[in-house]
């Protein structure tokens, strides 16, 4: 972290205000946040225990093929009863609109993960997959077979973030304030920190779209 945070950091601090000492503390634990990203508690959408059986065993499953010339839905077939043989759960595929299920394919693998098969299968042609992640939905766990490029999930399907707490949004406010302050001071870096602090620990949080404006323009 250079001068700021380096060996000694205690021995400076001596002749420091104690807004200053609690500032640069404040950057530091930024620092830390955005070094291991969610480790903080950073929201998630949990995905269905069908779904995420799917995911951890299905999608990991080993299988081996040799194919010219043969239908893609018979490939997929081959797939899912491997699949249910080597990882004992049952693979269902569901078709999406315009799916080439009856195009001609020629692949060959062995022992690959299912989703290291399935990406190299659908590359060329710019298909996709998505695990179904929905509680009380028939197709739930299933993988719904696209022709837009997903590996696993839909495109843009992330929830929104939920709302600050009161106690989130007043510290969001405080971490705003101190950017700025950063800001003033030309300690552009170190505001930088605190920005991509604050959007990731209050995304949610009234000042968000502020602070996101403020670090698009520190980067630019």
């Amino acid at each position: 972290m250079g001068k700021l945070f380096g060996p000694g950091l205690a021995a400076r601090t001596g002749n420091l205000s104690r807004a200053e000492c609690v500032m640069r503390l404040i950057v530091l634990l930024a620092v830390l946040f955005v070094a291991n990203g969610t480790a903080w508690g950073q929201p998630s959408a949990k995905p269905t225990t069908a779904a995420e059986t799917t995911r951890a065993k299905a999608l990991k499953a080993k299988v081996t093929v040799d194919y010219k010339d043969v239908r893609l839905g018979d490939v997929l077939k081959e797939f899912a009863a491997q699949v249910d043989m080597k990882a004992d759960v049952i693979l269902f595929w569901t078709y999406g609109k315009d799916f080439p299920f009856a195009q001609k394919v020629t692949y060959a693998c062995k022992d690959k993960p299912l989703e290291v098969a399935l990406d190299e299968l659908f590359k060329k042609d710019g298909l996709g997959y998505v695990v179904v992640s929905k509680d009380g939905d028939k197709h739930d766990g299933w993988v719904l077979l696209t022709t837009t490029g997903e590996r696993g999930t839909e495109k843009g399907a992330e929830p929104p973030p939920r709302p600050a707490t009161a106690a989130e949004e007043a510290e969001a406010v405080e971490k705003l304030a101190l950017a700025k302050k950063l800001i003033e001071l030309k300690k552009d870096e170190q505001a930088k920190t605190v920005l991509t602090f604050i959007l990731k620990r209050y995304p949610g949080a009234k000042v968000a779209p502020e602070a996101k404006e403020l670090l698009a323009k520190l980067t630019k």
